[in-house]
């Protein structure tokens, strides 16, 4: 079962075994090629192939290789399957609004940590400073990513699930680049940002930011377009 019979108040759907083992299916074919291409991308790095697809800086410097654009066409495709199951959200443009609403909290919050809260400059802050950025920046994000939980519950189900299956692997990853020191930008922090914060503040937006935020935002909004697209039945 993916998800409570009724959860989060958008129509009927997955009440059958079947859509439910299609959609799980879907997750799980999401999962295992977001899996293949973080481990390609962490080879490509090890082999420092080409930067712009295989790009070593923090935050993966938007190497054309990444699991990052996958939310796109796998938000959209998981949109497409709910929908073709009978769970679509109520308001198309409601289920668009209100994530682009969840970006504009995050890019407030960025504000806020970066220029407006801190009382030390951003080039020199204190490792405190820096955890309380760490804090704010990811609860930021898991707040806004409840945008899409209040928009098209099922999408953001389903999207929470596939970011955790994206990002586990990662953590893995990361974790052996920190302890062998490996050059991927798995294992980089934010220019200025204390070494010895690395484990704990790569892991927690693995944990937070990208699953919880970054992933029911924006694929939430490519579940409703995709949504959209299946003509709904009479």
């Amino acid at each position: 079962m993916l998800a409570p019979a009724g959860a989060g108040g958008d129509d009927h759907g997955m009440t059958k075994a079947g859509p439910r083992s299609s959609l799980f299916r879907a997750i799980l074919i999401a999962a295992f090629v977001t899996l293949v291409i973080s481990l390609v991308r962490l080879y490509g790095e090890l082999q420092e192939w080409n930067p712009t697809v295989f790009g070593r800086a923090a935050g993966g410097g938007f190497a054309l290789l990444g699991i990052t654009w996958l939310v796109l066409p796998f938000g959209f495709w998981f949109g497409r399957r709910l929908a073709q199951n009978g769970s679509r959200p109520k308001s198309t443009a409601r289920a668009i609004l209100l994530p682009l609403g969840g970006m504009v909290l995050i890019v407030v919050g960025f504000i806020v940590g970066n220029v407006i809260w801190p009382d030390e400059p951003v080039g020199s802050r204190s490792a405190d400073g820096w955890l309380s950025l760490g804090v704010l920046a990811n609860g930021t994000a898991v707040i806004a990513g409840l945008a899409t939980l209040i928009a098209y519950p099922r999408a953001w189900f389903v999207l929470m699930v596939y970011g955790f299956l994206a990002r586990i692997p990662v953590i893995v990853i990361q974790y052996f680049a920190l302890v062998n020191g490996w050059d991927v930008h798995f294992a980089k922090l934010p220019p200025g940002m204390p070494e010895d914060n690395a484990l704990f503040a790569l892991t927690l937006a693995q944990c937070l930011l990208w699953p919880l935020g970054f992933t029911p935002i924006i694929g939430g909004i490519c579940a409703a377009i995709g949504a959209a697209t299946v003509k709904a039945k009479s």
